[in-house]
């Protein structure tokens, strides 16, 4: 995590290699695996990066990506119109488990949490 806000935010294409590169089952390969399926889930015409998945939902969210902010934005998603943002959310909610215990935790951001799977596989 930075103090100034300047996040490190893998790349698709980075986050399918190291995916398919990763040949642990560490929490930061299910973290990254969650955060490939929300990308790809989110129904956005051309939305192919993690950065743009962000932008996205700070549009659609209002607020700081906390566990809590997106889990109200997930219980009031309609399924019958957006069902694909569900999926999406979803995935992304899984990554606050980081140390898959099913302990979640609310004080941390969305981006930091890329942050650290970014700079886990980026070697920053």
């Amino acid at each position: 995590m930075t103090n100034d806000n300047s996040y490190k935010i893998i790349s698709a294409d980075k986050l399918f290699d190291v995916i398919e590169n990763d040949l642990t089952d560490s929490n930061f390969k299910t973290a990254a695996k969650f955060l490939n399926e929300a990308v790809t889930d989110w129904p956005t015409f051309n939305l192919k990066e993690p950065a743009d998945l962000l932008t996205e939902l700070k549009k659609e969210v209002q607020g700081k990506l906390t566990h809590t902010n997106l889990d109200n934005y997930y219980k009031r998603i309609d399924l019958n119109v957006d069902a694909w943002k569900s999926t999406a959310v979803s995935s992304l909610l899984e990554m606050f488990d980081f140390e898959r215990k099913n302990v979640f935790d609310k004080n941390i951001e969305l981006e930091n949490i890329i942050d650290k799977i970014s700079r886990h596989y980026l070697k920053i």
